[in-house]
């Protein structure tokens, strides 16, 4: 399958920059080019490896319609991902409290 920009919400666990004893964990929008939904995951994955981040889940990704109403944030994200074919652009962290 040929690579088109996909788009989708990742779970991501990381070191809190105030206290490096504790690890936070959030949700973000993910978009980078790949072959299928295997891809998309192991780009990811590299990419939050390189900061000490660690992939929890990866959640309703799909290649990214022209057609689809997205938000500000994300049309952002697509269209950043459009001229940089090795580009993987992570949006807002939405975080929530680790029991």
């Amino acid at each position: 399958m040929a690579k088109v920009i996909w788009v989708g919400t990742i779970e991501v666990s990381y070191i809190d920059h105030e206290d490096s004893d504790k690890r936070k964990n959030a949700f973000t929008v993910v978009t980078t080019w790949a072959s299928d939904a295997e891809e998309f995951r192991a780009r990811c994955e590299r990419m939050l490896q390189t900061y000490g981040w660690q992939l929890l889940g990866v959640e309703r990704t799909n290649p990214a319609l022209e057609s689809f109403d997205y938000n500000a944030e994300v049309e952002d994200q697509l269209e950043r991902t459009r001229i940089n074919s090795n580009a993987i652009i992570y949006g807002r962290f939405y975080t929530y409290p680790v029991m």
